[in-house]
């Protein structure tokens, strides 16, 4: 029985050479005449004429003429005199540390409601980042100088008076904040 295995792994042993063999000689026998027949025509040719470079035309030169005029690059108003100017109207305290809810726009924050302590009653301001904030009259909110002036008398709102730069000085703008449903 051993006998009849070996012969059989022998014989199949010879297939598969012979097989592979056949699939190697068979790849070796590419037609490749076509190409060399190319290359043989591109080596035959002469080598191709190059254009000479275009003549370089001077530009003609030009005068600007506009140095009279206002440079539109400068403020139109003069910051010297605008400066030595007296302002007399509204203006944020330069000297006041900015408060954390500063540095949100006023359509970020959400009034989330109120409560009374003592005296003093608060406002629940929460923050884009979902922080909770107690506020009360005075405090300052929003990117332009937002300062609480007023709550409501049911307690649901709050009036704040913005300071708005207008160029000339500043411009006082009120706006408001509600109790919002949460989001």
């Amino acid at each position: 029985m051993k006998k009849t295995n070996n012969k059989l792994s022998v014989s199949l042993r010879t297939i598969l050479v012979l097989s592979i063999s056949l699939l190697i000689s068979s790849c070796s026998n590419y037609d490749n005449n076509d190409l060399i027949q190319y290359v043989n025509k591109v080596k035959a040719e002469k080598p191709g004429k190059i254009d000479p470079l275009p003549e370089f035309v001077q530009a003609k030169m030009f005068t600007y003429g506009g140095l009279e005029i206002r440079d539109p690059f400068l403020p139109v108003v003069d910051v010297e005199v605008a400066t030595k100017r007296s302002y007399s109207g509204p203006r944020p305290d330069a000297n006041r540390i900015k408060e954390p809810l500063e540095s949100y726009s006023l359509d970020s924050l959400r009034m989330m409601g109120s409560l009374q302590q003592n005296e003093t009653t608060w406002v629940l301001i929460k923050d884009p980042d979902g922080l909770l904030h107690r506020l009360k009259v005075g405090n300052y909110l929003g990117l332009n100088n937002g300062q609480i002036i007023a709550l409501a008398e049911d307690n649901s709102s709050i009036e704040i008076n913005e300071l708005i730069p207008d160029g000339n000085g500043w411009t006082q703008r009120k706006a408001g904040m509600a109790i919002s449903e949460s989001k």
